[in-house]
């Protein structure tokens, strides 16, 4: 049975970023070499240099980000997970006022990140960490094989350091008139190379 633990988002203490443009939550990692945060970006500004890391980000709340390198530019869109290099030193301008960014970094090469919104039943399977994001609406999650099963709610996180068992997760039904104001749970799984 897989070691499942599910806690209100805000229960995870909020560090703030060295230049003062916002706060990260850390969700999850693994030592040195993972971690998946969630960030309030507030202002426009440095992004922090990872050297040798691969990141991932997805918007779940706001208009999205827009990052400069010199040579290079990368737009953080609402909800489209996109991947792109720490090494590069990033300017981070705000499309329309401050974000809610799902962050994922690992060692490059070393990792295979993925990021989904659970929108259909989706089954984890075994060897990966994984965590689920719930900010509006939640899912349930299951090992059909044992008895483990339960409810992520609205503003709860679940986090699995290591899948042991297949993990089913079946989201939350929304209401028709409520689609398109909430916004579904979002599950990032990081599973070694050597299984990809």
């Amino acid at each position: 049975m897989s070691a499942i633990d599910v806690r209100p988002i805000a229960s995870v203490p909020s560090e703030p970023w060295r230049n003062g443009g916002g706060v990260t939550r850390t969700l999850a990692t693994g030592g040195s070499q993972w971690r998946i945060s969630l960030a309030e970006v507030e202002r426009d500004g440095p992004y922090s240099r990872f050297e040798g890391v691969s990141r991932t980000s997805l918007v779940l709340r706001g208009n999205g980000v827009t990052l400069r390198d010199h040579n290079a530019v990368v737009r953080l869109e609402p909800f489209k997970a996109v991947e792109y290099d720490g090494d590069l030193a990033w300017n981070a301008s705000l499309v329309d006022g401050p974000v809610t960014a799902l962050n994922v970094m690992c060692a490059q090469g070393q990792y295979r990140t993925r990021v989904w919104t659970i929108a259909d039943p989706i089954v984890v399977r075994p060897n990966c960490a994984a965590v689920v994001v719930a900010l509006d609406c939640g899912c349930t999650y299951s090992e059909p094989d044992t008895h483990l099963s339960g409810t992520l709610e609205q503003g709860q996180m679940l986090v699995i350091n290591e899948v042991t068992r297949p993990l089913r997760l079946v989201p939350t039904e929304v209401p028709s008139l409520l689609r398109g104001q909430m916004n579904r749970a979002v599950l990032v799984t990081i599973e070694p190379s050597r299984f990809v």
